[in-house]
C-alpha cells in the first residue's frame, strides 16, 4: 500500500464536480473543495464530540478534556478556512451559483447533529431530513440520548453542594483551580469559536449574496443574522454573570 492508495487519493480527487460551464470550474472547485473539507472536519469533531460524552459520562475528566482541545483545535480550523472562501468576489460567486440548485449549507446533516449533540438540536433542521431515510439512519448514529451538555451537567451536579443552586455550583467550579475548570473554559472556548464562525459565515453570504434568500430557500443572511448571539452552553453563560 502507498501514500495514494491508502488515502485513496484518486476517489477523492474525482470528488470534485463542478455543474457550471468550464469558465467557471476554477471558482466553484474552491467552493467545492471548501464545503467537502467542512463535512470532512465535522466527521471528524463527531467523533471527538462522541469520545468527549462518553468519558465525561465515566467520569474521566482529564481525558475528557485532552480530548475537548483536539475539539477546539478543529474548530478554530473551521473559522480560520473562511479566510479562504472569503476570496470568492461577489460576481464570480454569481456566474456559477445558479447552478447549485437548491444545494444549501444550512442542509448539512451534519452540522445539524453537531448541534444536537452539543445541546442545541434545531427542530427546523430536522425537519426537513424526514422523508430521506439514509440521512435519518445517520443522524440516528450522530446523536446520542444525551448531549455533551447534559454529561457535563449531570456530573457537576453529584460533585457539586446539594444545597446549592445548578448555577452556584457551576460559578463554584469555574472560580476554582480544578480539572472541571478546565472542562468548562474548554466549553466556553468552544462556544466562544461557534459563534465567531456564526458571524463570519454571515459576512461571507452578505459579500457574495448580499440580502438575497439562500439557494435552499432561506432567508439568506437574515436567518444567520438570527443565529448570532446564541450560545450552545448559555447556562455556562449565565453562570458567568
Amino acid at each position: 500500500m502507498d501514500y495514494s492508495s491508502y488515502l485513496q487519493l484518486n476517489q477523492l480527487l474525482a470528488l470534485q464536480q463542478p455543474a457550471s460551464p468550464c469558465s467557471e470550474h476554477r471558482n466553484e472547485n474552491l467552493f467545492i473543495i471548501t464545503h467537502q473539507t467542512y463535512e470532512l472536519w465535522f466527521k471528524q469533531l463527531i467523533d471527538e464530540i462522541h469520545q468527549a460524552i462518553d468519558l465525561i459520562g465515566a467520569g474521566e475528566i482529564p481525558a475528557a478534556i485532552e480530548v475537548m482541545i483536539r475539539v477546539n483545535a478543529i474548530a478554530q480550523t473551521v473559522v480560520n478556512q473562511i479566510t479562504v472562501i472569503c476570496t470568492l468576489k461577489f460576481h464570480e460567486f454569481q456566474r456559477f451559483r445558479g447552478y447549485l440548485g437548491t444545494a444549501s449549507g444550512f442542509q448539512s446533516y451534519q452540522f445539524a447533529g453537531i448541534e444536537a449533540l452539543l445541546g442545541k438540536a434545531n427542530s427546523k433542521k430536522f425537519q426537513q431530513y424526514l422523508d430521506d431515510d439514509v440521512i435519518q439512519q445517520r443522524l440516528a448514529a450522530i446523536v446520542r440520548p444525551i448531549s455533551l451538555w447534559e454529561t457535563v451537567r449531570v456530573q457537576l451536579m453529584q460533585m457539586g453542594d446539594p444545597a446549592q443552586s445548578e448555577k452556584d455550583i457551576i460559578k463554584s467550579m469555574l472560580e476554582r483551580p480544578s480539572c472541571e475548570s478546565l472542562l468548562l473554559n474548554q466549553l466556553l472556548d468552544l462556544d466562544s469559536l461557534l459563534q465567531e464562525w456564526r458571524y463570519r459565515h454571515v459576512k461571507l453570504v452578505e459579500r457574495t449574496i448580499g440580502q438575497r434568500k439562500g439557494s435552499g430557500g432561506s432567508a439568506g443572511s437574515d436567518y444567520l443574522k438570527s443565529t448570532l448571539f446564541n450560545p450552545v452552553f448559555d447556562e455556562l453563560w449565565d453562570a458567568i454573570n
